[in-house]
C-alpha cells in the first residue's frame, strides 16, 4: 500500500484521539450530568439537561462528529492494510466499523435535534430518548466484534501489531463490563484513546517500513 495512505490513516487515528480528548474536556465542564447522555429515559429530566447545557452539548456533538469521521477513515486504512493477509476478516471488520461510525453520526444528529427541540419548544418526546439509547448501544455492539476481528487479523504482525491486537481484544471486555459497572465508563473512554494512539503508531510504522522498501 502507498505509504501516504498509511500515514493518512495514522493522522486520522491521531485526529480521532484529539477529538476524544476534547470531548473529555467538554464532559468535565458539564459535570455529573454528563452520565445522563444516551442513558436516561426521563423526558422531563433530559429536557432540563438539554436546556441547561445546550451550548456545551452542541460543542460535544460537533467534536463527536469529527471523532466518528476520523476513526472511520483510520479503520478504512487499517482494513486495507490487513486485506492482503486476512481479506475476509478485514472486510467484515471494516463493515462493522463503518456501521459504528454511521450509527454514531446518526446518534449525534438526533441528539442535536433533541437539544433544539428542548430549547425551542420546552418539551422532549420520550421516544427520542429511547432511540438515542438504542443508537448508543448499537454503536458499541457493532464495534466490539469488529475489534475482535481486527485483533485476529493483526496477531501475526510484528510486536507493535501484537500490542494493538491485545488492545483490541480488551476493548470489548471493558466495554461490556461498563454496561453494568458505571465506574468503568471512564476506563472505556481512556481505553479508546489508548487504542487510537496505538493504531496511529502502528499505521505510521507500516508506512515507514513501506518507504524503506522502496
Amino acid at each position: 500500500m502507498d505509504p501516504r495512505i498509511l500515514r493518512s490513516g495514522a493522522f486520522a487515528a491521531f485526529a480521532a484521539a484529539l477529538s476524544l480528548v476534547i470531548q473529555f474536556v467538554i464532559g468535565l465542564g458539564i459535570g455529573n450530568d454528563f452520565a445522563l447522555i444516551s442513558k436516561s429515559l426521563d423526558a422531563a429530566r433530559m429536557t432540563q439537561f438539554f436546556q441547561s447545557h445546550a451550548s456545551a452539548l452542541t460543542a460535544l456533538m460537533t467534536a463527536d462528529d469529527a471523532f466518528a469521521t476520523a476513526y472511520a477513515l483510520a479503520f478504512i486504512v487499517l482494513a486495507l492494510d490487513l486485506m492482503p493477509r486476512a481479506k475476509s476478516l478485514a472486510m467484515l471488520a471494516l463493515g462493522l466499523s463503518l456501521l459504528t461510525a454511521f450509527t454514531d453520526l446518526a446518534e449525534n444528529s438526533l441528539m442535536l435535534a433533541g437539544i433544539q427541540t428542548a430549547v425551542q419548544t420546552q418539551t422532549l418526546d420520550a421516544n427520542v430518548l429511547v432511540l438515542l439509547f438504542w443508537l448508543g448501544q448499537m454503536k458499541y455492539l457493532a464495534i466490539y466484534p469488529a475489534a475482535l476481528l481486527y485483533a485476529i487479523a493483526l496477531w501475526d504482525s510484528e510486536r507493535t501489531g501484537k500490542i494493538l491486537a491485545l488492545l483490541f481484544v480488551l476493548f470489548p471486555l471493558i466495554g461490556i463490563l461498563s454496561i453494568a459497572l458505571d465506574a468503568l465508563r471512564l476506563a472505556q473512554g481512556v481505553w479508546m484513546l489508548v487504542l487510537l494512539l496505538a493504531g496511529g503508531i502502528f499505521l505510521w510504522r507500516q508506512a515507514s517500513e513501506k518507504t524503506a522498501q522502496v
